[in-house]
């Protein structure tokens, strides 16, 4: 690789499926020639919902890329269920009175009346994602990222949220001060705490929206049209992109998917599992495809005008002092290389699962007990739930094919990270 140019990770969101990313990066720091796998650090790390928590593990490990790729296999070999949120019927039981009470509460007041307040209740999510809060806590060495930004292993990291209140996407950014960001969002620059990656990964309605000062957020991917931005933002020269969706999961262009049963209406799991994978995973391959054909139209430029044609601009915009956008940074192409699962998720999570000698063993009474409030459907719900259920052997395959899938790409991975 060049040197001086910039190369960024870019990881999106998806639940348990983001045991896939840790497949990808495992193989790159255990398989790939020397050169590449102890020596090449991701220079900039980005990350929206469980992406963000796989790119707070990385940074936090990018002084030692001997043991990141191992470490990050064993960070989520030892994923529970238990670890991500409260399993227990004192949780459901919980969230009921609090919800029964709030609504008998709030029709019983006078909708002018706000002398109380302080004293309503606030519908706070379905789960109580407290554990993982201390697992984070626990598992990822939060102090060592500013390190590894100070001392150059590292060069920046960016989570994205929501803001509740206002709609808006929100960057969180701990960076090195020789890195510009020239994006137009609002903009954190904060050292990262278990807090950024929680509010990241708060999915709407499911998980409590996390309080940051004096704001709310939740999921990142909820307003993230364009995944890329924030790594081409901060000066990316060169990106990997980690997808969680194979292209089965949407119909072509043009064309509505279909539920298993037409004459049926659909159940709420379908229905939220439709939403989670909207929200997670299809923007990032539309954002890949937009990028390559801004590279495409660049070649076809400079076949036309000159290869200097890029020079020629960025020469004339740093005449004009525009500083906007892609004036900032200058206009140049990206090298970009993507790798999403090769095999449906729906069916590694029912071969995973489904082949069990019995699912109920996996899930608590409160699990079974939301999925009948949830209405979703064990035979049909294997979107939404190929998103929230932590199983071990689910969480296994996941990292099985993510290691198999960048194995199929070892070439071009390291034609990718050498030029």
């Amino acid at each position: 690789m060049e040197q001086n140019q910039k190369l960024a990770l870019v990881m999106s969101g998806g639940g348990a499926r983001g045991a896939y990313e840790a497949g990808v990066v495992h193989y790159i720091r255990t398989m790939l020639p020397t050169e590449i796998s102890k020596k090449t650090p991701f220079d900039i790390l980005c990350g929206s919902s469980v992406g963000a928590i796989n790119a707070c593990f990385l940074a936090s490990t990018s002084h030692n890329l001997e043991y990141q790729g191992q470490k990050i296999h064993d960070f989520w070999s030892h994923l529970r269920q238990e670890d991500v949120y409260a399993r227990g019927m004192r949780s459901l039981t919980h969230l009921l009175k609090r919800t029964l009470y709030g609504v008998f509460r709030n029709l019983m007041s006078s909708i002018k009346d706000k002398s109380d307040e302080d004293a309503r209740v606030y519908f706070r999510g379905v789960m109580d994602t407290t554990p993982l809060s201390h697992y984070l806590r626990k598992v990822i060495a939060w102090k060592q990222i500013s390190l590894n930004i100070s001392n150059g292993s590292l060069k920046a990291l960016s989570i994205t949220t929501t803001n509740v209140h206002s709609g808006k996407l929100e960057l969180f950014i701990d960076k090195h001060p020789s890195i510009q960001y020239t994006g137009r969002h609002t903009t954190h620059f904060t050292s990262l705490d278990p807090v950024h990656a929680m509010a990241s990964t708060a999915v709407p309605i499911l998980f409590p929206a996390i309080k940051i000062q004096r704001n709310y957020y939740c999921d990142g991917g909820l307003r993230l049209n364009t995944p890329m931005s924030p790594a081409i933002q901060l000066g990316a020269d060169k990106i990997l992109v980690i997808g969680l969706h194979h292209t089965s999961e949407r119909a072509e262009q043009g064309e509505f998917e279909t539920f298993v049963d037409n004459d049926k209406p659909p159940t709420m799991g379908e229905i939220i599992g439709q939403l989670l994978k909207t929200l997670f995973v299809d923007r990032l391959e539309y954002d890949v495809e937009q990028l390559n054909r801004i590279n495409r139209v660049i070649n076809y430029a400079e076949n036309i005008y000159g290869a200097d044609f890029v020079k020629k601009i960025n020469d004339y915009v740093a005449q004009q002092r525009l500083r906007q956008d892609f004036e900032a940074r200058g206009i140049k192409k990206l090298k970009m290389m993507s790798i999403f699962p090769s095999m449906d998720i729906r069916k590694i999570f029912s071969d995973s699962i489904y082949n069990m000698e019995s699912v109920n063993k996996l899930m608590s009474t409160m699990e079974k007990s939301l999925l009948k409030i949830m209405d979703v459907d064990l035979a049909h719900g294997k979107d939404f739930l190929s998103f929230i259920l932590f199983a071990p052997a689910y969480i296994s395959k996941m990292m099985e094919l993510g290691f198999e899938d960048a194995r199929a790409h070892h070439d071009k991975l390291i034609e990718f990270f050498l030029s």
